[in-house]
């Protein structure tokens, strides 16, 4: 029996936005920046949230050239069932690597930081169980504990900010461009490929989301909320740990969390950003979860997703598991993934709506020269 529609509001779209970009990226993004960057990170994040608003315009862009269409839609009108059903799945392993991959990190961050004697295993399992759940409940149950989340999420980031207001010093970001124009162009391409170019799985999202003249506004401010979230902690990095902590440091906010202090008396609340990474991260690995489950279920032409859940929840555990030795492996990657993403997003997303758009504008053609001939 076919699934009904389902659908969210614009509102919990924006909301859900917010969650993917910010996601894992309050903690890697600023000792990734301040790397190239040094104390102009700031500067390179600036450049990034523009560029990257404009990537996230782009891949929003997609939808409304393609109306009703999911990405696996657009890749078989680009070139065929064939080739596009390849493309697509050539999508969705980058979907669900990305997905499992949030897991890892998860499990990295609270065993190396908070639980050093849990198992990464027992970590992954207790995300598994919410992920399938929320899973199963299809869009609507994710968009609804998204704008059911989202005002503690602000709330506990707000609180961190003002509190550690205090131990800003602005000198700290003194000289600028230390690097060059190099140094910060190379920092702004992390902030803009990691939050805003791994925005194309919303592009089978786009197709439940309520019809609104707000769409396009709430879509975009969202984007650039999230990215003005980030550029405030890598502000904030470099202004309270300094260059050279942020850097070498991993985890650097949460270590700048660590020396919140009113009187002796508020201190230790690390627990607060340790809150809002884990929320903000599984936010990022359940649209990318969903992302993937309904990509195998438009390709492959399936009446249900629920059936892949729990084996989808199964790969989690063991994939994420063996995913990698450490948190220093992906350290390593980080400058091949960052090419490895532009190619997917603008890379291949560009070359299918060019292709798409090319093959519908000849098919039109097509049927125009037909009819004169009549």
């Amino acid at each position: 029996m076919q699934q009904p529609q389902q659908t969210i509001t614009v509102r919990q779209l924006a909301i859900l936005v917010i969650f993917f970009i910010i996601g894992d990226m309050q903690l890697f993004l600023p000792p990734l920046t301040a790397e190239y960057a040094k104390q102009s990170a700031w500067l390179s994040g600036l450049i990034g949230l523009v560029f990257g608003v404009g990537a996230a315009w782009f891949i929003f862009s997609m939808s409304k050239r393609f109306p009703g269409k999911s990405l696996i839609d657009i890749n078989n009108q680009a070139f065929g069932k064939i080739a596009g059903g390849i493309l697509s799945l050539v999508f969705l392993a980058m979907m669900f690597n990305t997905s499992i991959t949030q897991i890892r990190e998860i499990s990295d961050f609270v065993t190396t930081q908070m639980m050093e004697e849990t198992p990464q295993l027992v970590i992954c399992l207790l995300m598994v169980v919410p992920i399938t759940l929320a899973l199963r409940g299809g869009i609507p149950t994710i968009g609804r504990l998204g704008e059911v989340i989202f005002p503690l999420y602000s709330a506990l980031f707000i609180l961190l900010v003002i509190l550690l207001l205090p131990k800003i010093d602005l000198t700290q970001l003194l000289p600028i461009e230390v690097t060059g124009f190099p140094g910060i162009v190379k920092g702004s391409l992390f902030f803009i490929a990691f939050p805003y170019c791994e925005l194309f799985a919303f592009l089978m999202i786009f197709q439940n989301v309520e019809e609104s003249e707000h769409k396009a506004r709430d879509y975009l401010l969202a984007a650039l909320v999230a990215g003005m979230a980030i550029w405030v902690i890598i502000v904030m990095c470099i202004c309270v740990l300094g260059v050279f902590t942020t850097e070498i440091t991993v985890y650097s906010p949460y270590v700048m969390a660590k020396k919140i202090n009113i009187g002796d008396f508020v201190q230790r609340l690390e627990a607060v950003l340790a809150i809002d990474y884990i929320i903000s991260t599984y936010f990022r690995s359940l649209i990318y979860g969903y992302a993937f489950i309904r990509g195998l279920q438009q390709l492959f032409k399936l009446r249900d997703h629920r059936f892949m859940l729990w084996p989808f929840g199964f790969l989690i555990v063991g994939y994420a598991y063996f995913l990698a030795p450490g948190i220093v492996a992906f350290v390593q990657f980080d400058v091949a993934w960052l090419f490895w993403v532009f190619t997917y997003s603008p890379g291949l997303l560009l070359l299918s709506y060019i292709a798409a758009g090319l093959r519908q504008g000849w098919g039109k053609k097509g049927r125009a020269g037909m009819k004169q001939e009549k």
